[in-house]
């Protein structure tokens, strides 16, 4: 269950929440807005329902009505004008259980606070097989924030507003009781103890289920990562085929997920398989523990504890250290975008600090602004020193985050940065497992044919690589080492150039006044050229006369 506010602060509406919700055509009568969803799929809208008081007025039940005098009630431009509950219902109940669980909650709702209620089932997105969207039956339970009367809506329901006050917890408790006595009616005990422990933290459901010895339940969850959410522009993004960075970011946990899921299984079969031929000497764990006997003599480690089948080792240490990786990348993409927002902002204060550049004095009296000026120069300086230093540690930061957000590239021969602390963090949760991953390893025992070959094809491609950009590095040291044809320019000629105040040799740019004048001087340059090559004719033909 999560619980939100709908505020005009945020620049929505009641009638927008209820329109989308209910899948229903409503207009807004403060704004002019019509918000039409009648078109939109996924809303099971026979289901869809209004609770209200008793006393209640009999407008309540049309819904633009009720959103609309909603909105009428809230006169502040930063109003909250309605709240959400956002409930998912078991997959295991029927259509008709599932909207009874929503009524019952619906008016219990009601029956506490005094509010008008508009409950909407929704059925799985369809993309819910591509990891985009809600993957079970869900409701969105729509609250007023005020209670209502026969003469319509009263004071605020405050008690929702503060958060000590327990309110949410109590829904949360009391919905979590609801789902599972509906799961007991249709004959589910094993499902119902497990959702009246929904409410707790995941520490809590282990614990709940230890107590009561569900032990499936602890070896499917113990080793699962919280997932994330798309959110509603990303969704729309991925729907339309472009795959984001955010749509990825909430794929990670559902990959690794899926993996415990499946070491899980295989657990649960292998113990099976244990239980249930324990004299069948061809069987899994017979062969695992005979292949382990074997290498505890060859490795002289008779004191050591039998190992377990080194695939399924290996898959659990691989899963564990890609759970730590996820934790590991989502750390560094929220350092990563904190400093990118630190250097956005310095970049603009470097612009700003740029177009602040003290201009020298001219004039009569620049002899005597001449010092202030210095002054100036020699502050604003220091302070573009210090914006430029930031800078560049900060863009050092942001490349260094980066190593931590990627996995090593198949020319590189060793694990990335963040890579190499998911393990150490792995190492430190379960150093059990890292230990027997170890053993694993050094024996030898999980090698595969062509591992060999494939390392040392990477060595050989990673090799290739090296010598191609050291012969790069060459010709760029022997390029830079000849004398460059081109003018030196000091600091203050490039910013002229970038400002456009210079050409392309540093020289400043002529006024008009300056262009007509050279055009002139090149005139009368070339007219007195032109006279003299007469003279020197005129004097040929002379002699030769």
């Amino acid at each position: 269950m999560s619980v939100k506010t709908i505020g005009r602060a945020q620049g929505r509406s009641a009638t927008a929440a209820c329109a989308y919700r209910s899948g229903a055509r409503v207009a807004d009568e403060r704004t002019g807005q019509v918000f039409d969803y009648s078109r939109r799929g996924g809303v099971e809208r026979p289901q869809c329902a209004i609770f209200a008081p008793a006393e209640a007025p009999a407008w309540v039940q049309d819904r633009p009505a009720l959103w609309n005098a909603v909105e009428a009630a809230e006169t502040r431009k930063n109003s909250t004008v309605a709240r959400e509950f956002e409930i998912a219902l078991p997959a295991d109940l029927d259509g008709e259980a599932r909207r009874a669980l929503v009524a019952a909650f619906a008016t219990a709702l009601v029956e506490r606070h005094g509010m008008v209620v508009d409950a909407s089932i929704h059925s799985p997105d369809t993309d819910a097989a591509k990891g985009q969207g809600n993957r079970n039956h869900h409701a969105h339970v729509l609250c007023s924030t005020r209670r209502i009367g026969p003469e319509g809506f009263g004071a605020k329901v405050r008690e929702l507003d503060n958060q000590r006050s327990g309110e949410v917890e109590h829904w949360r408790e009391s919905f979590a009781a609801m789902c599972g006595g509906a799961l007991e009616r249709a004959g589910l005990p094993e499902q119902a103890a497990r959702w009246r422990a929904g409410h707790l933290a995941k520490a809590g459901q282990l614990e709940a289920a230890r107590a009561r010895g569900d032990e499936a339940f602890v070896l499917e969850n113990e080793d699962r990562v919280p997932g994330k959410h798309f959110g509603p522009n990303v969704l729309q993004i991925e729907r339309k085929g472009t795959q984001t960075v955010r749509g990825d970011i909430a794929r990670e946990p559902v990959r690794l997920n899926a993996k415990v899921i499946d070491l899980t299984a295989a657990r649960v079969r292998i113990e099976a398989e244990r239980h249930a031929e324990p004299a069948r000497r061809g069987g899994l764990m017979e062969a695992a523990r005979g292949e382990a006997r074997d290498w505890e003599r060859l490795l002289d480690v008779s004191a050591a504890p039998a190992l377990r089948v080194p695939q399924l080792v290996l898959r659990e240490w691989g899963a564990e250290k890609d759970r730590q990786f996820a934790g590991v990348v989502a750390k560094a993409g929220k350092v990563d975008g904190y400093a990118r927002r630190l250097l956005a902002g310095h970049e603009r204060r470097q612009e700003a600090h740029r177009r602040a550049r003290p201009q020298p004095p001219a004039g009569l009296f620049a002899l005597v602004k001449q010092g202030a000026y210095e002054t100036a120069a020699k502050a604003w300086e220091q302070t573009r020193a210090a914006i430029a230093k930031r800078i560049a540690r900060l863009s050092e930061q942001i490349d260094r985050l980066a190593g931590y957000m990627r996995r090593a590239f198949p020319w590189e021969g060793n694990p990335s940065p963040g890579e190499q602390l998911a393990e150490r963090l792995a190492n430190q949760a379960k150093p059990e497992l890292a230990a027997e991953a170890r053993v694993v390893k050094e024996a030898g025992m999980a090698a595969t044919d062509g591992t060999a070959q494939a390392q040392e094809q990477r060595q050989a491609e990673a090799r290739g690589i090296s010598e191609r950009d050291g012969r790069l590095a060459e010709e760029q040291d022997r390029r830079l080492a000849q004398p460059s044809k081109a003018p030196m320019l000091d600091g203050q000629t490039i910013a002229d150039r970038a400002a456009g105040k210079a050409d392309a040799n540093g020289k400043p740019l002529q006024t008009e006044q300056e262009k007509r004048v050279a055009e002139a001087r090149e005139r009368i340059r070339a007219s007195r050229e032109k006279e003299r090559q007469e003279r020197e004719q005129g004097k040929d033909r002379g002699h030769g006369r």
